[in-house]
């Protein structure tokens, strides 16, 4: 785990809501408090959708559990944009059972991508700062933290590369 205080907040946020990166992340849960609290549940309600909308709830031939970030971005926007900020906001990312695999297989590590949860976002504003916290769980009991290192490792790259950090 790894806490990155982000110093430009308004770009930060603004990569947020157009980022292809954050994008492809899927919604876990975020809130928004200002004038009133509203929260965001990222589970799929899979009944809501056709057949015609696979590739909304599904990657790579697996179903998701989680809507996509960048399906719902908007809403968020919404709910921060106006004359006043809000109070504070989170949201929580994770990515995707793919992403995950390929990255645990793609990092060498001598855990399999089925013993790995999620890997995390997870981004709180105050009003005063804008912090984020990547992190990682894991389905199994392990010593082996040497993943919990390379997922802090790739966020930090990928927020230098978005230049955000």
């Amino acid at each position: 785990m790894q806490i990155f205080e982000i110093t430009d907040i308004a770009k930060f946020v603004k990569s947020l809501l157009t980022e292809d990166f954050f994008g492809r992340t899927l919604l876990y849960h975020a809130e928004v408090k200002g004038a009133c609290r509203i929260e965001m549940d990222g589970r799929l309600n899979k009944e809501f959708f056709s057949s015609d909308d696979a590739e909304l709830i599904t990657t790579e031939g697996n179903e998701l559990d989680y809507i996509r970030w960048g399906d719902v971005r908007n809403l968020f926007f919404e709910s921060i944009r106006g004359n006043k900020l809000p109070l504070r906001f989170s949201v929580s990312l994770i990515m995707d059972q793919d992403f995950i695999n390929h990255f645990v297989k793609d990092s060498g590590v001598n855990i399999r991508p089925e013993e790995v949860e999620s890997l995390n976002i997870n981004i709180m504003y105050d009003r005063e700062s804008l912090n984020v916290t990547s992190g990682n769980s894991y389905k199994i009991f392990t010593f082996d933290k040497s993943l919990d290192g390379l997922w802090d490792a790739f966020v930090h790259n990928t927020f230098r590369e978005l230049d955000i950090l």
